[in-house]
């Protein structure tokens, strides 16, 4: 193994998609959507029960059905709007639920225009205006309209306040668990912040921190504001004047200074004339709508039906062409017809072809289109152009470790950039068909000519062997030292490792990322085993169509619950479930086991790109939440790599009889019988040996994702370290607890800053029972029970820091004293 060596930044400039200044309708989506996650091995809620009693949050929702596809809301009965009663939202949960189950991952939209198109990777999000937690909560005494919805409580989840209560818009921005602003707590700032709601949504958060709003705050922003009336009337001329009342005739003044008056007949053609002209009056309006063009769905549409100016030599005359959308879609149908004739001429010109489009669109990746998602191949493109640079030329070196110093370099950039650009553009099936098939003509030849170079090198210097009898050269154990966690995640490939660090890093995480080599073959079972705390008690006797290897001694396999159940013997905290990840004591050590990378690859094939992105996201927060919790050092490890090429990996003939088991790229032979394919020695055995596809090819079908063989893709794996950077917060315990009738008072050592304590009813993710006391300064604090209801449950204190995530937790109960 590889020491780990920092990870480095130097191509992180034109990979990682920096968020921009974050806003409050940012924040309630990630907020929303974090009710989703269930706990690992777990199956996540059906669906997200988002009540609204007071229907606060009404102009708000209006804004997020763009950017939430899973969002449904209670109202009339309009499949299309995604709206409809009670009833309905229930079939379409339960229709979602089980369409989520289906084998391929696409049951659950039906043909016959009952349900809308949701996306199965998210559960549903249920918006109910005029329906409160509490009018769920009463069950048969519930309103007849909202029945339906509250069996859905119990296998759902609930957006709600830590204290049990609806989330009221107030109450979101001032907690730390929501936007975390100061607001006056005046009924006159409550009521103007209902009413500016939709336009506080869109204001960066940065800057509105660091002062108390008032209701004069919120009243500034639905006066005074010529750029967003104007906007919001080109998009919807009757609306507006309605919504603009008694402040119309003002409105109709500025506008007349701007040399139109909206009051003609028409006038909104003559304003989309001057705003996509480029006037200079006009430019702060256009930068307003360039800040959230989401916010101002009808301008699009508008600009859509003026007419451009005649063009010269392919650019407009007098005016910018990026602000009209006409220019966008007539560049993008341009680009489809170039991207879709490239796999037909020779590789090497197509790889220069795709870098001088990436010079011709690259720009458009900058214009207010492609925020609307109407520039999905020029998004692509940027991918692509590093897929054809690195592609050029295949992987060479005479040994293996020669091969992966050539791959760190520069290889795992072309691995990367293959299914960056698929998942570029977004899951719309017909562009991601061009993508697919540009990366499949660039990507083949050089993944096949690597994988030659790479088999060739194994040939003449096996891998390093595993388990207890494997020589001096064995790769080591894998230990998480102490206080540390070993985190396994299933397909973890090598260009994965490297998003994943960068994540961690934008984090202020200190990552150390190296290397290991996978066992042969690169198939869990042979492979797992060797990255766990257990792999010296472990060894091959002899390889069977399983591909497992067996403990030593009681020679049982070594399978998933073998592997933990033995990690368990020598003392591991064995996380995920419903279980607590912090440290149980100190210089423990735990294992835990999460990711879907290889679940989904071979479920969805080459559609696996479109959830990469999301994924390295858990795993990042994931990570970030060991740490969290208390673990001083986090090993991300991994068993295997895989290959993935859109359109199917290639076959090689292998005769069934031939074999005691056929895999995709990887076969038990029956006999010793020379198979007419590659055969390379097991890693647990080097008396066994097995056969493995060529170059980069499938025995059975060709699928476009597949592993089980000798590339470097496969056998190649990262191994990351992940710290805090030095002076960040340590590890917590809470040292004593102790109860005097309903006051419960903890004392809890390596206290750090801005530190608070609750009591929560049964786990550390339960229902809060206590108000949130600060911890003081010699590491005391004083709970007291909400309700001596709670006198006999099981209860857990938790110690939370600045960003509300548990440091800490212990359960304890009324009068236990430890």
């Amino acid at each position: 193994m590889a020491e780990p060596a920092a990870a480095s930044g130097a191509d992180r400039g034109s990979v990682v998609n920096l968020r921009p200044q974050e806003t409050l309708l940012d924040r309630v989506v990630e907020s929303v959507r974090e009710r989703g996650r269930g706990f690992d091995g777990e199956a996540p809620p059906v669906a997200i029960l988002w009540p609204d009693p007071g229907e606060e949050w009404k102009g708000l929702v209006a804004l997020a059905r763009e950017r939430l596809p899973e969002l449904l809301i209670l109202g009339d009965y309009d499949p299309d709007a995604r709206t409809g009663p009670a009833i309905w939202l229930r079939f379409v949960v339960d229709r979602a639920a089980r369409g989520a189950d289906d084998a391929d991952g696409e049951g659950g939209n039906d043909s016959d225009g009952q349900q809308p198109d949701l996306a199965f990777d998210r559960p549903p999000i249920l918006y109910l205006p005029g329906v409160g937690r509490q009018d769920l909560r009463a069950g048969e005494d519930c309103p007849d309209t909202s029945k339906p919805l509250v069996e859905l409580q119990h296998r759902g989840a609930v957006w709600r306040h830590p204290n049990g209560k609806d989330w009221t818009a107030a109450g979101f921005l001032g907690s730390s668990r929501g936007a975390r602003l100061r607001l006056a707590e005046d009924r006159g700032t409550a009521e103007a912040l209902r009413q500016a709601l939709p336009e506080l949504a869109l204001l960066p958060l940065a800057r509105l921190r660091d002062r108390l709003l008032q209701a004069d705050d919120f009243h500034r922003l639905l006066v005074a504001d010529l750029p967003r009336n104007l906007l919001r009337w080109l998009g919807d001329p009757d609306g507006a004047r309605l919504r603009l009342g008694e402040r119309w005739d003002a409105f109709a003044g500025q506008c007349r200074e701007l040399d139109f008056d909206p009051g003609e007949s028409g006038a909104e053609i003559a304003a989309g004339q001057h705003l996509a002209g480029g006037e200079p009056a006009w430019n702060p309006v256009w930068e307003r709508y360039c800040e959230a063009p989401e916010a101002f769905p009808g301008v699009a549409l508008l600009l859509g039906r003026c007419r451009p100016p005649a063009r010269r030599g392919g650019l407009f005359d007098g005016a910018a062409g990026e602000r009209w959308p006409q220019e966008n879609d007539r560049l993008e149908e341009a680009l489809r017809r170039e991207l879709t004739a490239l796999p037909e001429i020779p590789e090497r010109e197509a790889g220069d072809r795709v870098a001088r489009l990436e010079a011709e669109h690259g720009a458009r990746r900058g214009w207010v289109w492609a925020k609307l998602g109407h520039s999905r191949l020029a998004q692509a493109l940027e991918p692509l152009a590093r897929l054809a640079l690195a592609a050029k030329s295949p992987l060479g070196g005479n040994d293996p470790d020669e091969i992966a110093e050539e791959y760190l370099k520069r290889g795992w950039r072309a691995d990367a950039a293959a299914w960056e650009a698929i998942a570029a553009v977004g899951g719309n099936e017909a562009d991601e068909q061009v993508v697919s098939a540009v990366v499949r003509h660039l990507l083949e030849p050089w993944l096949r000519e690597s994988a030659v170079v790479f088999q060739e090198a194994v040939r003449r210097r096996r891998l390093p062997p595993v388990g207890m009898r494997a020589g001096s050269d064995r790769q080591p154990v894998v230990e998480p030292g102490d206080d540390g966690c070993v985190f396994f995640v299933d397909g973890l490939r090598y260009d994965l490792g490297r998003r994943l660090a960068d994540r961690l890093e934008n984090r202020g995480l200190r990552v150390a990322l190296g290397r290991r080599w996978a066992a042969l073959p690169t198939v869990t079972a042979t492979a797992k085993p060797a990255v766990t705390m257990v792999a010296d008690e472990i060894e091959g006797l002899a390889l069977d169509e399983t591909f497992a290897p067996r403990f030593c001694g009681v020679g049982g396999k070594a399978t998933a619950k073998t592997l933990r159940a033995a990690m368990e013997e020598r003392s591991v905290q064995i996380l995920g479930g419903a279980v607590f990840d912090g440290p149980a004591g100190a210089d423990a050590w735990g294992w835990l086991e999460t990711g879907e990378i290889d679940k989904a690859g071979h479920r969805e094939q080459a559609r696996l790109a479109r959830r990469l992105p999301a994924e390295l996201d858990h795993l990042a927060e994931r990570i970030a939440g060991l740490l969290d919790a208390g673990w001083r050092r986090v090993r991300v490890v991994t068993d295997h790599g895989w290959l993935l090429l859109p359109g199917g990996l290639p076959r090689a003939d292998l005769p069934k009889h031939l074999t005691e088991t056929r895999w995709a790229r990887c076969a038990v032979l029956a006999s010793k019988r020379d198979p007419g394919v590659p055969r390379y020695q097991w890693s647990w055995n080097d008396l066994d040996w097995f056969a493995s596809a060529p170059g980069i090819s499938c025995f059975n079908k060709s699928d476009a994702y597949a592993h089980g063989g000798v590339s470097i893709q496969e056998c190649l794996t990262p191994y990351l370290v992940v710290e805090r950077e030095a002076g960040a917060t340590g590890a917590a315990a809470i040292e004593s607890i102790t109860w005097r009738r309903f006051r419960c008072l903890l004392v809890i050592s390596g206290r750090g800053k801005e530190w608070r304590a609750e009591l929560r009813l049964g786990g550390p993710s339960g229902e809060p029972v206590s108000a949130a006391k600060p911890v003081d300064a010699d590491g005391s604090v004083s709970l007291v029970l909400s309700d001596d209801e709670h006198e006999d449950a099981a209860l857990t204190a938790v110690v939370l820091d600045s960003g509300d995530r548990v440091v800490v937790a212990a359960e304890t109960r009324v009068g236990e004293q430890s």
